[in-house]
């Protein structure tokens, strides 16, 4: 009877997790890879789906370096911005901000209901005596 009872117990666990759980999250990152301003080169590529078309973009490990100077200075600024470039069109979004809400030296932009395709990662700076570089990831998935 106690074998009996374990057993119903755990199959009724079992459905339980089954059709009460959240389902499983699904995304695709991009990166990390090393970036710079004012170089000519776009900063990453990646890829949206017709289902996995939100995209967030990260910047972290950030250094403003001095063009005269040759100096690499670990910086914090919002003043960067970022936008996406279709590859196949050409076509390119609005410039976003690239904020940090949390004050972790992370900085980031979403771009939602982008239409399938590749993309590059453009990212301009406000300053022309400076040019700056760090780490990016770009992460797609469905989030809305």
């Amino acid at each position: 009877m106690l074998k009996k009872l374990a057993a119903f117990l755990a199959v009724f666990v079992m459905a339980f997790g089954v059709f009460f759980t959240s389902q499983t999250y699904a995304y695709t990152q991009f990166g990390p890879a090393s970036w710079r301003t004012e170089d000519g080169k776009y900063e990453l590529t990646l890829k949206t789906t017709s289902t996995d078309n939100d995209v967030y973009v990260v910047i972290w490990d950030l250094y403003r370096v001095s063009y005269s100077t040759g100096k690499a200075v670990p910086y914090w600024t919002e003043e960067l911005k970022v936008r996406l470039c279709n590859a196949s069109m050409g076509n390119c979004t609005s410039f976003k901000n690239l904020t940090d809400p949390l004050g972790h030296s992370a900085f980031g932009a979403i771009f939602t209901n982008m239409k399938p395709g590749t993309f590059y990662v453009d990212i301009r700076d406000p300053d022309p005596g400076y040019y700056y570089k760090g780490l990016i990831r770009a992460t797609v998935q469905n989030a809305y």
